[in-house]
């Protein structure tokens, strides 16, 4: 698991019109930490949510970096996918608007 890898998530209740992965936004340095049983990572909407701290992930659909959590690794079942440098580049913009960095 690094970050900027897109994860399926298997939560304990599905909750309607919420999608299942996550972006992984932990340092690569915290998630190499066998101690640490959680990661940090955005949910993804499928449609734009019109928000400045929202970033288009390929086909994933938007990052929303307002809806942060810290999901289980032993909950993270699949990597299906890697955001690209420009869109990981915008990720670290709109963490540093979101968190007045």
């Amino acid at each position: 698991m690094r970050r900027g890898e897109v994860w399926r998530y298997r939560s304990v209740i599905e909750r309607e019109g919420r999608s299942p992965l996550r972006l992984i936004l932990s340092a690569d340095s915290l998630i190499a930490s066998s101690s640490v049983p959680t990661v940090y990572g955005a949910h993804f909407a499928d449609t734009d949510p019109q928000s400045l701290v929202a970033v288009r992930v390929g086909e994933f659909g938007w990052a929303n970096l307002v809806e942060i959590d810290r999901p289980l690794r032993s909950r993270l079942i699949e990597r299906v996918g890697e955001a690209t440098t420009v869109e990981m580049e915008q990720i670290d913009n709109a963490l540093r608007a979101t968190f007045e960095l």
